[in-house]
């Protein structure tokens, strides 16, 4: 990029800020940049405008209200005439200004403000008892404001608002809105281009979800800092109902699902979560085929088949659990009844997402490996009928004591099982864990049949009785 104007403070056009729209853009910018090194910033800003205005016929609402673009008394030559005056204006800071700490960069520059017209989600210089002493928008300096422009080539529509995603970790951060604008430059390339770039997810949480397997395919390249979170914001600043929404995987959320894409974890975790996804309005019927790991449909006696490629867009309950910090430990517990999921995937979800002491866990596997080696198979087929009964700590207690701490004593062994210290250390150390320990204590043992290849009829139900489903 020419460097034209002194009065740009160009490390500003890209340095992180930690906002996630100002961030966004300058990515972006970051990057549009790149194929004009030999235009000034705002040459590259007309670039932008040319497929703001040409290309995706103004129709940038969602992020500008009522901007020189968007005004429909303008035709084409005015809306692009009056943009370069606004931005010529502001970068020889011609405009009306006034001197301060910028709101996003926290430097101390020329302010300039901010509102609906040029910025997202900052209200309306009409109504200026928005904001602080009676100022007619959120002050920016004119880096802030210029990168917020480039925000609609790095994001794109998701249902009816925009998503923007956002890390604690600027690499990240960068790679989706660097990818979103790939993408746009692209599609501008090959002249496909007609509109705010469209993801093929249906819903915020399944979004997430699919941006994190695009990272990480190049995980490996960025930061090996391991407390990643992301972000997704869900917004529209059209009309007269502006709103965001914000979808947050916590780094602990984040880390556990990299580990299900470990080979031996990740077979068997993607038909898990293949078999809870929520059939989209064209399919309302379709019904997850494990064997073949697609949905199929039957209608007006016609079956139509849905692969992966297609259904792995739609809402799903075990996604929005995580992203919600719900419980999947129900889900777990049902999937364990028929099929196997690799033990150590539980442990690992329980001690570092819900927090399961390591040494809970650990006389929770002994005991599941006792009620196995110590009973035969109608002897286990009991235990875990009883056990699913168990409807309260109480009831546990007794089992744990009657069923295992005795037993184990009576058939002569000199060390305990279970000593004090498990007992009201981890297995019990409040009167919420229960329902925890119990799930936990029937998965280990349902999945220790299914490693000796040992299927036991329960006649237990399958009904799915989780109170969390969480549809975003």
């Amino acid at each position: 990029m020419k460097r034209t104007y002194d009065t740009i403070n160009y490390e500003w056009l890209f340095k992180p800020t930690g906002d996630p729209f100002a961030d966004a853009g300058g990515y972006a910018l970051n990057e549009y940049s790149k194929l004009f090194q030999d235009l000034d910033i705002l040459e590259i800003i007309m670039k932008a405008t040319d497929i703001y205005v040409d290309r995706w016929k103004a129709k940038i609402n969602p992020y500008f209200l009522n901007s020189k673009i968007t005004q429909p008394a303008f035709d084409t030559k005015q809306k692009k005439a009056e943009t370069q005056k606004y931005f010529l204006s502001l970068i020889t800071e011609q405009a009306s200004h006034e001197e301060g700490f910028c709101r996003i960069s926290g430097q101390k520059t020329n302010l300039f403000p901010a509102c609906r017209d040029n910025s997202v989600l900052s209200g309306s210089g009409k109504f200026v008892n928005f904001h602080s002493s009676f100022q007619n928008g959120i002050m920016l300096s004119k880096e802030m404001i210029i990168r917020l422009y480039f925000l609609p080539l790095a994001s794109e529509y998701l249902q009816d608002k925009i998503a923007v995603v956002h890390s604690n970790n600027v690499q990240i951060a960068n790679f989706f809105s660097t990818a979103c604008c790939k993408r746009n430059i692209e599609s501008v390339a090959n002249n496909i281009s007609e509109g705010i770039l469209r993801s093929a997810s249906h819903s915020p949480g399944t979004a997430l979800f699919r941006y994190i397997d695009n990272l990480l395919l190049d995980i490996e390249k960025y930061s090996d800092e391991k407390n990643y979170s992301i972000t997704l914001y869900h917004f529209t600043n059209f009309g007269a109902s502006p709103e965001v929404k914000i979808y947050t995987l916590p780094f602990e959320a984040f880390s556990f699902y990299r580990i299900t894409k470990k080979a031996q974890y990740k077979q068997e975790w993607n038909s898990f979560v293949a078999s809870y996804y929520i059939a989209d309005k064209d399919h309302k019927k379709a019904k997850y085929d494990e064997r073949n790991h697609t949905f199929t449909c039957e209608n007006n006696k016609e079956t139509t088949v849905i692969q992966e490629d297609d259904f792995k867009y739609w809402s799903n309950r075990i996604y929005n659990n995580l992203i919600n910090n719900l419980s999947i430990l129900p889900y777990l517990l049902k999937r364990s009844l028929k099929y196997k999921l690799n033990f150590e995937l539980i442990k690992y979800y329980e001690i570092n997402i819900r927090k399961m002491k390591k040494e809970t866990i650990s006389k929770i596997e002994q005991m599941a490996d006792f009620i196995l080696a110590s009973n035969d198979e109608q002897g286990i087929k009991k235990a875990i009928k009883k056990l699913d009964g168990v409807k309260n700590s109480y009831l546990l207690r007794r089992f744990v004591l009657k069923d295992i701490v005795a037993k184990y004593y009576n058939e002569g062994n000199k060390e305990a099982i279970v000593t004090i210290e498990d007992y009201t250390g981890y297995l019990f150390p409040d009167t919420d864990s229960w329902k925890e320990t119990r799930d936990v204590l029937l998965i280990a043992i349902y999945q220790k049949l299914h490693e000796k290849n040992l299927y036991i009829e329960t006649d237990l139900p399958e009904e799915d009785n989780t109170d969390d489903n969480i549809e975003l």
